[in-house]
């Protein structure tokens, strides 16, 4: 029969609550809490020139209300009004939410994070900016990943300007009898590759004059770089167009299933929606 309200509860049932409120249930079984959040802490991986525009952006409107931990990678720039606390690291912690504003090319890092953020259960936002829009006078040769660039180039040209990582360059070894010129943003720290990859050290900022002085002084006949869609690479996007020079283009790292936030404004909201949710998103939580 149902218990009257006000009515004693037995000892045995008493002690058998007592037991689960302490974590054990029936039968000696441990029932572990789940991981404690900080309402109001967000943490943000950077690893691009826009993913700290992000965090900046982030930072003017929610720093008065929230903590912003940033992650840098890629040797990214420091975002102010952010607490950088994390340098290379993919641990999510105890943020409510968690963005994803990587290289979408450093695919390891972007997986730990998605990884991490499923298991423990939090809130992740990707955010990928747009891309270039392709000209009509451009020429790209689209590839999906860094093997279909290194089979594309001995059809196309015999002098090919490299801009990539300094780890992927060696990967155009087995392309016999074409030189690749090599534009590197820094020093190499050891450069053992054979005379016909010539190391050019120009740091950025770039300009499309002197990209295109690059590409005359380099008599090179095509590019390969990745599609970044960044500010800093479009100038020798534009300088290979006006010399008319085809691009092998590696495309952008995309993971199945996966809608990233496009735009700034877009990000915000969802933060947001994460710091203050709306009043029947609270009262579930409080119904449950």
């Amino acid at each position: 029969m149902p218990q009257a309200a006000g009515a004693e509860v037995p000892q045995a049932a008493g002690r058998e609550c007592r037991k689960r409120q302490g974590g054990i249930a029936a039968g000696g079984r441990a029932h572990y809490p789940l991981p404690m959040r900080d309402p109001q802490t967000v943490r943000i991986f950077v690893g691009t020139a826009e993913g700290t525009r992000l965090a900046e952006r982030l930072a003017d409107r929610f720093a008065s209300v929230a903590r912003l931990l940033v992650t840098l990678h890629d040797g990214a720039r420091p975002p102010r009004g952010c607490t950088v606390d994390r340098i290379g690291d993919v641990a999510v912690g105890d943020a409510a939410a968690v963005i994803d504003a990587l290289d979408p090319f450093d695919g390891n890092a972007v997986r730990a994070v998605r990884d991490g953020a499923q298991r423990a259960g939090t809130a992740r936002l990707t955010y990928r900016p747009r891309g270039w829009e392709r000209h009509p006078l451009d020429r790209w040769i689209e590839v999906r990943d860094l093997p279909g660039a290194v089979g594309s180039v001995a059809s196309i040209a015999r002098t090919v300007l490299l801009w990539l990582p300094p780890q992927d360059i060696a990967a155009f070894e087995t392309v016999g009898g074409l030189r690749f010129p090599t534009r590197l943003a820094r020093p190499p720290v050891g450069w053992a590759l054979p005379p016909r990859f010539e190391p050019i050290v120009a740091p950025p900022p770039y300009s499309i004059a002197g990209d295109t002085m690059l590409l005359r002084r380099t008599e090179a006949q095509a590019v390969v770089m990745r599609a970044t869609g960044t500010d800093r690479d479009a100038p020798l996007v534009r300088a290979a167009r006006s010399l008319d020079l085809p691009i092998v283009m590696i495309r952008r790292p995309m993971e199945r299933g996966e809608v990233p936030a496009r735009s700034v404004d877009v990000a915000v909201d969802w933060v947001d929606s994460i710091l203050n949710p709306p009043a029947y998103v609270t009262t579930a939580r409080e119904w449950r």
